[in-house]
C-alpha cells in the first residue's frame, strides 16, 4: 500500500464519506461566470462578424473556443453545483444551464437526464447513454459514434428507449427537452437563410467540433476500457497539455467518486481523499501527486490508458 495511505488510521467508507462532505455544498460562482461569460463571447462574436468589425475566419476560431467551454457550466448545473444544492436557488442551475448550452444547440434537460443516467450506470452497455462513444479503440471512433448516436440507426436510441420505459421522469425530461431541440433546429434554418456562411462557421461547425472534443475528454479518456462499479469505472489520465485545457477532466475520477463536490474544489478533495482512492483501487490513483497544482498530471508515468 502507498505510504500516504498507510499513515491514515481509519480508511473506512464512513471516514471517507465524512471527509468528502466537507468539500460539498457551496455555490460554484466560477461556473456561473464561465457559463454567462462564454455565451457573451459567442454572441459578441456574432455581432462583430455581422457588423464587419471582425473577419469571419477569426470569428469562427473564437466561436470554436467559446463553444468548447459551453458544456462544463451546464454539467455543474446538472449536479446542482451552481445553486449549492439549495432549493431556493435551483433556478440558477436551470437558467445558466440553458444559456450556456445555446452555442451547442443542446437542451439542458436532455443532457441532465442522460448524464445522470450515465452516473447511475457508468460503463453498462445496456444503460449507459455514453457507452457507445466511450468504449471504442481510438479518438476517431469516439467522434464518429458521438455524431452518429442520435441518428435513426444510432445505438443510443435503444438505451434511451429502455431507460424511458423504466423511468417515466426520464422520459418526461426528454420530451420537454425535445421542444428546445426543435427550436434550435428552426433557429439554425432561419439564420442560415439570412447569414449562410456565418451560421456555418459560427454555429454549425463550432458545435460539431466542440461535441467531438467534449466526447473525447469527458467520456473516452476517463472511461474507455473500464468495467462498471464504483471506484472502478473512471480513471486518472494524462497527456501533454495542462489540465485546464481539458477542463481538468484528467481528474474526472473525483467527480464520479463524489458528484456533489464542485469542479473547482476537486483538486483539494483529491489531496485529502487520495489515501482512500488508493485503498479502493481507483485506476491511476497511485500516480496522483500529493499536491494538485496547475499542471500536475502531464508527465506521470503509468497513469494513462493501457
Amino acid at each position: 500500500m502507498d505510504t500516504v495511505a498507510s499513515n491514515i488510521e481509519d480508511l473506512s467508507i464512513e471516514a471517507e464519506r465524512k471527509l468528502a462532505r466537507t468539500f460539498m455544498g457551496r455555490i460554484e460562482w466560477e461556473m456561473i461566470l464561465i457559463g454567462l461569460g462564454q455565451f457573451s463571447v459567442w454572441v459578441l462574436t456574432w455581432f462583430l462578424v455581422v457588423q464587419g468589425v471582425m473577419p469571419l475566419w477569426l470569428g469562427s476560431i473564437v466561436a470554436i473556443l467559446s463553444t468548447c467551454c459551453a458544456y462544463l457550466p451546464s454539467h455543474a448545473g446538472q449536479h446542482g453545483h451552481l445553486s449549492g444544492g439549495r432549493k431556493e436557488f435551483k433556478w440558477i442551475d436551470t437558467l445558466v444551464g440553458y444559456i450556456t448550452l445555446i452555442p451547442l444547440a443542446q437542451s439542458h434537460d436532455v443532457l441532465k437526464a442522460t448524464h445522470l443516467k450515465h452516473h447511475a450506470h457508468t460503463n453498462d452497455p445496456e444503460r449507459d447513454p455514453d457507452f457507445f462513444h466511450t468504449h471504442v479503440d481510438n479518438w476517431f471512433e469516439c467522434t464518429k459514434n458521438i455524431n452518429d448516436q442520435y441518428s435513426p440507426s444510432g445505438r443510443i436510441i435503444g438505451i434511451v428507449e429502455k431507460l424511458s420505459e423504466e423511468d417515466p421522469k426520464f422520459a418526461e425530461a426528454l420530451e420537454k427537452g425535445s421542444i428546445v431541440t426543435l427550436i434550435y433546429y428552426v433557429a439554425n434554418i432561419v439564420l442560415a437563410i439570412f447569414f449562410p456562411l456565418e451560421t456555418l462557421l459560427l454555429w454549425w461547425i463550432p458545435k460539431r467540433i466542440a461535441t467531438c472534443y467534449l466526447g473525447i475528454v469527458f467520456s473516452y479518456q476517463p472511461h474507455a476500457g473500464l468495467a462498471s462499479g464504483r471506484y472502478k469505472d473512471t480513471r486518472f489520465w494524462t497527456n501533454k497539455m495542462p489540465r485546464f485545457f481539458n477542463h481538468s477532466m484528467q481528474i474526472h475520477t473525483m467527480h464520479h467518486m463524489y458528484p456533489r463536490i464542485c469542479h473547482y474544489d476537486e483538486p483539494k478533495a483529491i489531496e485529502a481523499l487520495k489515501p482512500y482512492m488508493i485503498e479502493r483501487g481507483m485506476p491511476g490513483a497511485e500516480y496522483i501527486p500529493d499536491k494538485i497544482t496547475w499542471n500536475p498530471l502531464t508527465y506521470i508515468k503509468g497513469a494513462n490508458r493501457g
